[in-house]
């Protein structure tokens, strides 16, 4: 394995779509219309990413492992409101969880460039 400009444009991507959607938010005003942040509109973009990033590096995709995760990450944030708020508020509950899985892919996606890297280094 190599760095091609395929893994370059990967590893990139998710700058690329977040100054893309801030782009689409301030045109279609939608931070002001609906409150929906540029990060809003990268999420599922980082998951394509964060499945083409895996595929790349290990010949197969964590993409499976990444939403069974999510989807813990989702039950922990609903104990986790229920507990201190003593009640759970959907649109808070959604929120968090939207900004949190947005942090969580973050994290994946860079975790992933760095082993990439280092699988490609070690080479």
């Amino acid at each position: 394995m190599s760095i091609t400009l395929k893994l370059v444009f990967w590893y990139l991507f998710p700058i690329i779509s977040f100054f893309a959607a801030k782009v689409v938010t301030s045109v279609l005003s939608l931070r002001k219309r609906y409150a929906i942040k540029a990060l809003d509109l990268t999420v599922p973009l980082i998951f394509y990413s964060i499945h083409q990033v895996s595929i790349l590096t290990f010949n197969e995709s964590i993409f499976p492992y990444f939403l069974i995760t999510i989807c813990l990450l989702g039950i922990g944030l609903a104990f986790f409101q229920a507990y201190f708020y003593e009640e759970i508020v959907y649109k808070r509950y959604f929120k968090m969880y939207w900004r949190s899985v947005f942090l969580f892919s973050v994290v994946t996606h860079f975790v992933l460039v760095i082993l990439s890297l280092v699988l490609l280094l070690s080479k």
